[in-house]
Order: C-alpha cells, then sequence, then structure tokens
C-alpha cells in the first residue's frame, strides 16, 4: 500500500505545482506578462540530475547561480582545494569544491521546503544520489561502450525513466511523514510487506475513492502524458493553431467540458489545499 501511496503522491505532486504554475503563466499571458517555464516534463527524465534540471527550474537556477556557484568558486574552497591535491592529489582536490558546495546547496534546498529534518535527509539524499551517480559514470560509459544499441535504444530510455521516477518516489516518502525514522520505516515496508493483495482484495476501494473516481485519474493521467509526449516536439498550443477552425473550436469546447465535468471545486472545495500554494 505504501508503494500505491507512493504512485499517488507523485501524481497529486505533478498536477499540483505544474498545473498551478501553467495557470499562472496562463494568466500572466493575458496581461501581456512573460514568465519563465518552471517545469518541463520532468517525469521523463533518465537520472536524479535530469530530473532536478527540469523541476522547478527557478528555484533550481537561483541556488546554483547564488549558493553553488559562490561557494565552489570563493576563496576559502580554493585554499582547501589546494590543501586537498597536495595531502591527496589532483582527483580528491577537483571533487572537494563540487561536492562540498553541493552538500550545502542541497541542505539549503531542504531547509527551503521546510525547517525539519525531514526536508533536510531528503535534501542531503539527493544529493548523495547524483553524487553517487557521477562517481558511478565511467562505469556507465564502459557500459555504453559494449552495448550502443541497447543504449541508443528507447527500450533503456524507458527502463532509464522508469528508475528515476522510482527513485524520485521513494525520496518524496519523506514529504509524507512525522519523522525520519517513519519515513526509512515506510520505504522498507515496501520490500518487506509488499502487501500485493490489498490489489486485488478490495483495500484501495476503501482508501475514500471509488471507481469512477479512479477512471478518472486514469484518464487524466493517460491524458497528460499524452500532452507531454506532443510537446516534446514543439508547443501543442502552436500545433492547435495549424488545425483547421472547425476543429480546433471542437477542442477547446471538449477541453471546456471536461473542466466542468472533472474539475475540483464547489462545496468542501478549497483553494488552501493548494500544495504549491505552501512554497
Amino acid at each position: 500500500m505504501v508503494a500505491v501511496g507512493m504512485l499517488f503522491y507523485a501524481i497529486q505532486l505533478w498536477c499540483d505545482f505544474t498545473g498551478g504554475i501553467d495557470i499562472t503563466i496562463g494568466i500572466a499571458e493575458t496581461l501581456g506578462i512573460s514568465l519563465s517555464e518552471n517545469f518541463n516534463r520532468p517525469f521523463f527524465s533518465k537520472n536524479i540530475a535530469e530530473y532536478w534540471r527540469r523541476w522547478h527550474i527557478t528555484l533550481g537556477t537561483w541556488f546554483r547561480d547564488y549558493t553553488f556557484y559562490p561557494l565552489s568558486t570563493s576563496k576559502g574552497m580554493m585554499k582547501l582545494t589546494k590543501a586537498t591535491k597536495k595531502h591527496f592529489g589532483s582527483g580528491a582536490a577537483k571533487r572537494v569544491p563540487v561536492y562540498l558546495a553541493s552538500a550545502i546547496l542541497w541542505f539549503a534546498t531542504g531547509a527551503w521546503h521546510g525547517a525539519k529534518w525531514n526536508f533536510i535527509v531528503w535534501g542531503l539524499l539527493n544529493c548523495a544520489v547524483i553524487l553517487i551517480s557521477q562517481e558511478l559514470s565511467p562505469l556507465y560509459r564502459k557500459f555504453a561502450a559494449k552495448f550502443p544499441k541497447l543504449r541508443a535504444s528507447r527500450f533503456w530510455d524507458g527502463v532509464q525513466v522508469i528508475r528515476t521516477n522510482i527513485l524520485m518516489s521513494f525520496l518524496r516518502t519523506f514529504d509524507c511523514y512525522a519523522t525520519v525514522g517513519l519515513a526509512f520505516s515506510a520505504m522498507g515496508s515496501v520490500f518487506l510487506k509488499p502487501g500485493l493483495g490489498a490489489l486485488t482484495d478490495g483495500t484501495l476501494m476503501n482508501l475514500g475513492l471509488t471507481a469512477y473516481d479512479y477512471a478518472v485519474i486514469a484518464v487524466s493521467v493517460i491524458l497528460l502524458f499524452t500532452v507531454s509526449m506532443i510537446q516534446r516536439s514543439g508547443s501543442v498550443r502552436e500545433k492547435m493553431r495549424k488545425l483547421p477552425s472547425p476543429v480546433r473550436v471542437g477542442l477547446f469546447v471538449l477541453l471546456f467540458f471536461v473542466i466542468i465535468v472533472f474539475g475540483a471545486y464547489g462545496p468542501g472545495y478549497n483553494s488552501g489545499d493548494f500544495i504549491y500554494g505552501q512554497f
């Protein structure tokens, strides 16, 4: 059940964050204001580093420009690099400014999300995964040289995308639990107590969602991923402009009714529940 929760939370977070930003960008454009894109299809990322280049782009850019670069090129860091080179060699010296600045950056990123150990550990674990991936890059290059066809295939791209999203789902667990210990326990239960029977014994229907709700979620996710796939080859809006007028108008009317039928509003709806609004 924890794995199901991880999947649903990933979908919720994606729709909440990128949906809110897209609405903001659209409203700004109606006023003649152009805003930067903040989420660039992060769920198609092939590794954690790429994921963070696509997710919350403006925040990542700010931390890079005002935390990582100043720290890694500071006088103190240069002195530390020289001392490291003298005692441990040039290989270690090259790593010191990058790794130390990265650790501080991710500590700050975690603290920005919340002054709790959950977010601090979450940030440092992201840092650890990225740095370990960098250390393993020689092995990746050897693999690519040995299996060039597999490495260049869409199948392998898909494997990397799935792997990245599984890793990110585990890391997001720290958002959902009150303590670091509970988060690690939840992650461990995915392997120790998978509870696969919950998928077929009706447990999913006791989570507050009906079969209709699950159908809406499934169709919506398929639609979102389809649009994201189309966006990889260019702007969806520009593609729609090239369609015949009757088809284009029909699509707009269809989208309008989809929002009316499936939208979240009315009694019980609270715009304050918007997750991204907390940041």
